[in-house]
């Protein structure tokens, strides 16, 4: 009886269009629980299941079915199935049951207990009785479903059933346009055709497949889930070609095809034909073979879109990669072949014919004409095979080596060696050097002359560029230089690289060939190129522009290859502890150091090469700055040079486990120690040269992890005694250092108790040491502040309102501590940061916002002249600071203030500030739009004025910038009655003397006089 009502509600349920989850539940539930048999719930449904009435039927159908679905395997007997199965299939003939029997069914065939008879006995009702395409989308799928079921749980049912199989599947997707249901059919082809002989219907389901070829289909927009037409066309794709019966019908349509005008198609059909050379018969692609090359031929001489080219070219590969000679004696250029190689163009024998005889005809015109598209056909001959490979190389090498021979003219060198390189290429590609290669060694090293001989500012540029490539392909063929030819083959590629060339694309060209070569070559490169490097570097009269590039090109050479890091690594080390550089050439050679080990440890392992990278490159750099300190070297490039070292000591110390940091830091504190917290009081630095060093010792420190702990004896007197040293010390070094230190530890000591005391340990002794409110106190809160802020801790207000007091209150030091909010807010290179594991929680930003903005707000309501320009550099550091998503909110209370700061502060911060109302036009026009004509174009016009004092060229920029932005976002009328004086102005600042400032005028300008034009 619980049953019946159970089912009774359901099937209201149904009319009323209710949700009807609880009940399935409850129903699912009753049968689990052995409360009650599927066969109660069969005759509780009796009566709708027999009904005459078809709705009635239908939803008995609905119900059983979406009980089935529900049920575990457990709770259906086995006994029940066969019942089941005969049910349904009477069903199928029932159109109003369709939909509902199929969902029963595909919970059926999950069953274990289901047999493959059972899946034979669905499958024919279903392909006799049911007309699939007159269904909507939900149920089409299901039976596709049940298709790709039967496929994977019975895949001898699908065998046993044979043809039936095959055109049963034909029929259901014949007509079929919904791309969802597309994929899934395209997807069953091969599956049917690996399981079933599909010889006597291939033409049927081939023809039902092939029609929707090429198959077009656009993306819906923000639909993760949605088929994407790239997935459509390779399903597609797939169909068309799984099978070698497909061959013979598929293979010239196709061709026919690669002659569409659209590109997509075209692609489309070459992309298919390259793919059918895994399954069709060689002989099917034999018959079209001269179409198809004569319309790729044309397709890489003519068409424009690099994508078409490219795959013609793969489709060219990919044929002649199964196409076998029939005979090998009567090929072109073979040892048995004493023919004009264009003779006889109607009796071919070699496939290959068809690409050679026009090459070779364009090779022996007197004007060689597209040397590039043919030696990228032959490129894509030669790589289909090793066999290939050897018949191009023979055919074309003896008649460009012999026509380089006959002309002195550079462009027809040129166009030659380029057809050349591509041949080389494709001998380099199939990992085989051609036999002919061999007996013209000796004219091809005459031709690409890889040898000191050549001057390289004096021959012609492009010639020059293609000779280092076919020298680079000389050195990569396998088994054709000797040791010694290698080597002189390296040494040109470096001179080209390292010597100075009136067009410096050959140095860029050279460079790229050698990056290429050290990852093939690497041990090589190491013995010949580095050292033609090594010994450039150390020529102090070699101008700044040309270490660049050297450093340039060592850093991109090492960064390619993990065998050439190391020892490019070491030499650069050696040559700046060697003491052989000038200043700037050794501070430019210590940023690479550290531009290669960022690089290397983002895109590899970084973790495991950091111990490697201290030991030989850290640490000696480390300690020869440490020797250099107090030399005759300017202090200014040392304090350089330490900065850099800094650097890279982040990027390696930081990526070390906790361990192992506290292991270098032993030694570490030893040698710095005492240096940083004896405070420095004399007149002049270079009175304690190892001062200028305290950046490697908090650089170190900063890095560490929270979990590190620091080798000093009491963690709290370390922070007091630095903060002692940074508010009595004469040196801007030690101070910034101490107050780094200080709030990277601060900031990591996760108890909060902890970091209060510390923090307070830091205010006492700064405070005893040194008179208070001193411009090292207001230093020592701004870093404070910044330690605590980031990590959200109270405290850190406590630091920003002490702050903003000594503002208000017009202190001495106000200035300072305006400025210093872009220390709270700002970047930095190791202290409180990210990289260096700084604790920063998500919304410390927003919180700061929150917190600070109301009270600028408030405060300049009532603040002097001098009260608030130094609030709005407040306001100003810490709207440059700000994500977007933070700014916008509540905007509309800063844009006065952004206007005041755009009046009354210069440089950077009013170059800010303009950023931030630029920002806000394209965000939120109609936020500013009172203020647009009134207010900010004004404003914005007064900041282009180059002769004004707080105009920088980052002010006057920024300024064009957002007065481009302007007839953008707003309509004319809004700013008709401006038009005039922002064109006047902007023509004045079209002569600035600045052409980054006449450039962005200009663009403005354009703007502004095109506003209104319909």
């Amino acid at each position: 009886m619980v049953v019946q009502r159970l089912v009774d509600a359901y099937i209201i349920g149904l009319g009323d269009n209710s949700d009807n989850s609880e009940l399935l539940e409850k129903l699912i539930d009753c049968i689990t629980s052995g409360d009650a048999s599927l066969l109660e719930l069969v005759q509780a449904l009796g009566s709708y299941l027999a009904s005459e009435e078809a709705s009635r039927r239908s939803k008995g159908v609905h119900v059983l079915s979406e009980v089935l679905k529900g049920l575990p395997e457990t709770a259906i007997p086995i006994q029940a199935i066969s019942r089941l199965v005969q049910f349904f299939c009477a069903r199928l003939s029932d159109a109003t049951c369709v939909p509902y029997v199929l969902t029963a069914i595909n919970a059926l065939v999950r069953l274990p207990a289901f047999s493959s008879q059972y899946s034979i006995d669905v499958l024919n009702a279903l392909f006799k009785e049911v007309h699939v395409q007159s269904f909507q989308y939900s149920t089409r799928s299901t039976a596709y479903q049940l298709l790709e079921l039967v496929i994977q749980n019975h895949p001898e049912s699908a065998k046993q059933m044979g043809d039936d199989f095959v055109l049963g599947f034909a029929q259901m997707l014949d007509g079929e346009k919904d791309p969802r249901s597309l994929s899934v059919a395209f997807q069953l082809v091969p599956k049917i055709a690996a399981l079933v002989d599909i010889k006597n219907n291939a033409e049927d389901i081939f023809d039902v497949i092939f029609c929707y070829f090429p198959i077009t289909f656009k993306n819906r927009d923000g639909d993760p889930s949605a088929i994407s037409a790239e997935s459509l066309k390779a399903a597609l794709r797939s169909a068309i070609t799984c099978s070698p019966y497909f061959g013979e019908m598929a293979v010239k349509p196709l061709v026919s095809k690669t002659s569409a005008t659209a590109t997509s198609a075209k692609i489309d059909a070459f992309e298919t034909l390259a793919a059918g050379t895994r399954t069709f018969s060689p002989d099917v692609y034999r018959k079209v073979l001269e179409p198809l090359v004569e319309q790729i031929r044309e397709d890489v001489f003519m068409s424009s879109e690099e994508a078409v080219v490219d795959a013609a070219l793969e489709t060219l590969e990919a044929v002649y990669s199964i196409i076998k000679p029939e005979s090998t004696s009567s090929v072109p250029g073979s040892p048995m072949d004493t023919s004009d190689p264009i003779a006889d163009t109607n009796d071919s024998s070699s496939p290959l014919d068809y690409v050679l005889k026009e090459a070779v005809f364009q090779l022996t015109a007197d004007e060689i004409k597209n040397s590039e598209q043919v030696g990228r056909i032959l490129r894509a001959a030669a790589r289909s095979s090793q066999y290939n490979c050897s018949v191009v190389s023979d055919a074309v090498i003896p008649i460009v080596i012999e026509r380089l021979d006959s002309t002195e003219v550079l462009t027809v060198r040129r166009e030659l060696m380029d057809v050349l390189n591509h041949v080389l290429s494709a001998s380099c590609d199939v990992d085989r050097k051609a036999e002919c290669l061999e007996a013209d060694k000796i004219n091809l090293l005459n031709i690409y002359r890889p040898d000191s001989s050549v001057p390289l500012d004096k021959e012609y540029s492009f010639l020059h560029i293609t000779r280092l490539k076919g020298i680079t392909l000389l050195v990569l063929m396998p088994d054709f230089l000797s040791v010694d030819e290698m080597a002189v083959a390296l040494q040109t590629l470096a001179r080209a690289s390292i010597e100075r060339n009136e067009d410096e694309n050959v140095n860029k060209e050279a460079t790229h060939l050698l990056i290429q070569l050290s990852q093939s070559k690497p041990e090589q490169i190491q013995a010949v190129v580095l050292p033609m490097f090594f010994s450039a570097l150390r020529e102090n009269v070699i101008a700044v522009q040309r270490v660049s590039h050297l450093l340039n090109a060592l850093g991109a050479i090492g960064v390619s290859a993990s065998k050439i890091l190391v020892p490019v690594l070491n030499g650069l080390v050696e040559i700046v502890t060697s003491g052989e550089l000038a200043p700037p050439h050794c501070l430019a050679t210590v940023s690479t150091i550290r531009k290669m080990i960022e690089a290397i440890i983002v895109a590899r392992d970084g973790a495991s090469m950091c111990h490697e990278l201290i030991s030989s490159v850290v640490s000696p750099l480390s300690d020869w700055v440490h020797q250099t300190a107090g030399k005759s070297t300017g202090e200014h490039a040392i304090s350089l040079l330490v900065l850099e070292i800094a650097r890279t000591t982040v990027s390696t110390f930081s990526n070390l486990d906790s361990e192992s940091q506290q292991q270098y830091l032993e030694p570490l504190i030893a040698r710095y120690q005492a240096v940083a917290t004896t405070a420095h009081t004399e007149g002049a630095e270079s009175g304690s040269p190892h001062i200028q060093l305290l950046p490697l010792f908090a650089s170190a420190i900063c890095s560490c992890w929270p979990q590190t702990k620091l080798p000093v004896d009491d963690l709290a007197v370390f922070i007091g005694n630095l903060s002692a040293v940074a508010v009595t010390t004469n040196s801007q070094i030690q101070r910034d250092a101490s107050f780094e230190i200080i709030a990277s530890v601060v900031n990591k000591t996760s108890d909060s108790k902890q970091r209060s005391a510390l923090a307070q340990a830091a205010l006492d002794r700064a405070d005893h040491a040194a008179e208070p409110c001193s411009l090292a106190h207001v230093l020592l809160r701004n870093w404070l502040a910044r330690a605590l802020v980031k990590c959200s801790d109270k405290r850190g207000y406590e630091m920003v309102s002490w702050l903003l007091e000594q503002i208000t209150s017009a202190s001495p030091h106000a200035t300072a501590a305006a400025e210093g909010f872009s220390i709270i807010l700002g970047d930095h290179d190791w202290s409180v940061t990210a990289q260096t594991h700084g604790v920063i929680k998500v919304l410390s930003k927003q919180r700061f916002y929150a917190t600070v903005v109301p009270q600028l707000t408030s405060q300049f309501q009532v603040g002097s002249d001098a009260v608030k320009t130094n609030l709005l550099v407040v306001l100003t550091n810490t709207v440059r600071h700000m994500p977007k998503s933070v700014l916008m909110n509540g905007v509309e209370n800063v844009v006065p203030l952004l206007l005041s700061a755009i009046r009354l502060t210069d440089g950077g911060l009013k170059a800010a500030s303009i950023r931030t109302i630029a920002m806000v036009i394209i965000e939120s026009p109609d936020t500013v739009q009172n203020e647009l004509v009134s207010s900010i174009v004004p404003l914005l016009i007064t900041s282009l004025d180059q002769n004004g004092t707080k105009n920088s060229v980052e002010v006057r920029r920024t300024a064009c910038d957002a007065l481009a932005l302007i007839p953008e976002k707003y309509i004319y009328p809004v700013v008709q009655s401006t038009r005039k004086d922002v064109l006047r102005a902007l023509t004045t600042a079209r002569d600035d003397r600045k052409r980054l400032v006449r450039q962005d005028a200009t663009k403005a300008f354009n703007k502004w006089l095109s506003l209104g034009d319909s």
